[in-house]
């Protein structure tokens, strides 16, 4: 099979841009030939004054992106035509340019930004469901993308006039979700439920590190900043049985050094981080908004870690509480601490916790399952674009 494979890459490399990587290796390995359509946003950072004011009407329809899509197109015939991301660079051009082709596409939800100009659904240290099936144009007063209400109104025009034009509905053959939760909110927005199918990330099954209980603590990966629940963390480390190690950095990081029991490690090379996973008591996620499907967590479910997590969004999509890990009130520090202190009484239960995950990795979210999952997608998408 022949895949064109579309993605947007941010300035500064994130969860997306790994997916994005991991599904191209993935597929190459399996035989297939992937097509690449790649922008990156540090392309803006040479753009002078005229571009940059072009660009506020190119996020809506890029001339530029159907013209050089429309040629590949013509010399590779690719079978499907996969989506990451298409902000701002690329735009929903991507979408016209393969259905004049009859090329099927699959659009893949890793956000909210269909719903929600900045994406994520949170706003002002709260989750924040306004555009929620209603028009985008409410986010400008509030100026949600970037803290700018030019660039908000660019985004949410692109997002109105292709609700308009009805792109969402029939210029995308197949989206992806990565969680129930998520097809739940896009259900709720509009987008048309036969076309929504839930699917996972994934990460290359990892080494497998020898557990280390001699000197046990809780780990957390990710930025170092509020809205990942930071400071309900914060309040419980003076009383956490055992120490917090936090990897990542971020706003809070001089903050978060002052606290007791409390050890900042910074970036940390991958591999380094599997390894403080694997021999962690339990990786806490304490995040105060929905996410997407944080990598972290399937890191954890692979290293055999139990995960105690915010029981929202994604997170209650993929944890099944006191079955595969361990669920609290979003910034409830006392529900925290609570939760970590039945893993430290009861070694039963974290041993019963991690195994069940490790079984849901192997089932949803290792290399072998998520092939099986992409290709019945794939088939169904070109399958679909015929009738």
């Amino acid at each position: 099979m022949k895949i064109l494979q579309v993605h947007n890459f941010y300035k500064i490399g994130g969860g997306e841009d790994t997916v994005v990587a991991n599904e191209k290796e993935l597929l190459e390995q399996n035989g297939h030939e992937v097509i690449t359509y790649y922008r990156n946003n540090s392309e803006i950072d040479k753009f002078n004054l005229i571009n940059k004011v072009k660009l506020l009407k190119d996020t809506t329809y890029s001339t530029q992106t159907a013209e050089e899509i429309s040629a590949i197109l013509n010399k590779e015939k690719p079978d499907v035509c996969h989506v990451h991301n298409f902000l701002p660079l690329i735009s929903p051009a991507v979408y016209k340019a393969c259905k004049k082709q009859q090329i099927p596409v699959i659009q893949t939800l890793h956000n909210y930004r269909l719903i929600c100009t900045n994406g994520i659904l949170f706003k002002d240290g709260k989750i924040c469901e306004k555009c929620l099936n209603k028009s985008s144009y409410n986010a400008v007063k509030f100026n949600c993308y970037r803290n700018s209400k030019i660039q908000t109104f660019a985004v949410a025009r692109m997002l109105e006039k292709h609700k308009k034009r009805k792109t969402w509905n029939n210029d995308v053959t197949t989206y992806i979700c990565l969680t129930q939760f998520a097809k739940q909110k896009f259900i709720a927005h509009g987008l048309p439920k036969n076309k929504l199918i839930v699917k996972g990330n994934f990460i290359p099954t990892p080494a497998v590190f020898e557990k280390n209980n001699t000197a046990p603590y809780f780990v957390y990966v990710g930025r170092l900043e509020p809205d990942k629940g930071l400071r309900t963390i914060m309040e419980i480390a003076p009383k956490s049985p055992f120490p917090i190690q936090l990897i990542g950095e971020g706003s809070l990081t001089d903050e978060l050094r002052k606290i007791k029991n409390i050890e900042v490690l910074g970036k940390q090379p991958y591999q380094k981080v599997l390894e403080l996973i694997s021999s962690a008591k339990a990786l806490l996620f304490a995040s105060l908004w929905y996410e997407g499907m944080p990598m972290t967590i399937i890191e954890a479910f692979a290293s055999h870690t139990t995960v105690i997590a915010s029981d929202s969004g994604a997170m209650a999509s993929m944890i099944r509480h006191q079955l595969n890990g361990l669920l609290f009130e979003p910034g409830n520090a006392i529900a925290l601490l609570s939760e970590m202190k039945k893993i430290v009484a009861d070694s039963n239960l974290s041993i019963k916790l991690s195994t069940v995950a490790y079984q849901d990795y192997l089932e949803l979210y290792s290399p072998e399952s998520n092939y099986r999952q992409l290709m019945d997608i794939y088939a169904l998408t070109i399958a679909n674009k015929k009738v």
